[in-house]
């Protein structure tokens, strides 16, 4: 906890010189390609990469790699995950007015982009005792909207839908031996992450982000990220 509080005093302290509502944007110019590094604290901080790549249209593609400790009564592992999701949004405006009757101006402006992701994601272990990865991807949903001014800070809320994977100690029969060998164990029920997000654009190329975000299965997150936009 104490790197990611350094972390963000820092971003902090250089946000301070940027000049709020100077950087030549759309209010609703959100970015969809950038390249992000992030603090994640969990039980133990962990730290994770994501890279966003604007397609033609409203697609984009997402490719990410986080890397966190997770500490249990019986063990202690890093879990290590990458995800790979092809994403697309609209402004509310443009989606209302292509729903309307014909002929039929709604005249809202887009004051925020709803978004959807959906892609796979992968997991691997490494333990004291031994490590492996999970042979199937498994799927994996995101939907939000992002708000906010985009010279200055943004907001995203968010759910993101996907199984878990956990490591359990194999049970021993009583009265035999046997080693200590642990085994993935794929959650029966899909995990049902909700998070809120807000980024501080400092300049055109640079921004920084805090996020929250809860779990069915592990422990709430807490991160804190640098992002680059292009």
């Amino acid at each position: 906890m104490k790197n990611i509080n350094l972390f963000l005093l820092l971003i902090m302290t250089v946000s301070s010189f940027a000049e709020e509502g100077r950087l030549g944007r759309e209010d609703n110019e959100y970015r969809y390609t950038s390249l992000g590094i992030d603090l994640i604290q969990t039980e133990k901080t962990g730290v994770g990469a994501r890279l966003s790549l604007a397609l033609p249209g409203p697609l984009y593609v997402v490719v990410e790699r986080k890397a966190e400790g997770v500490d249990t009564e019986d063990n202690s592992y890093d879990r290590i995950s990458n995800g790979l999701r092809l994403g697309a949004h609209i402004g509310i405006g443009d989606l209302l007015s292509n729903i309307s009757a014909k002929g039929v101006n709604l005249g809202i402006k887009n004051f925020f982009d709803i978004y959807g992701e959906f892609g796979v994601k992968t997991t691997s272990i490494e333990g004291d005792i031994n490590s492996f990865s999970e042979d199937d991807a498994q799927a994996n949903a995101i939907a939000g909207i992002r708000f906010g001014d985009s010279n200055g800070w943004e907001g995203n809320i968010f759910a993101n839908y996907s199984k878990e994977s956990e490591v359990v100690q194999k049970t021993c029969p009583i009265g035999t031996v046997c080693p200590a060998v642990v085994e993935f164990v794929l959650s029966e029920e899909t995990d049902q992450k909700y998070g809120a997000s807000f980024l501080y654009n400092i300049s055109k190329r640079t921004a920084f982000s805090i996020e929250v975000s809860s779990s069915k299965v592990f422990d709430s997150t807490f991160k804190v990220g640098y992002q680059v936009n292009f």
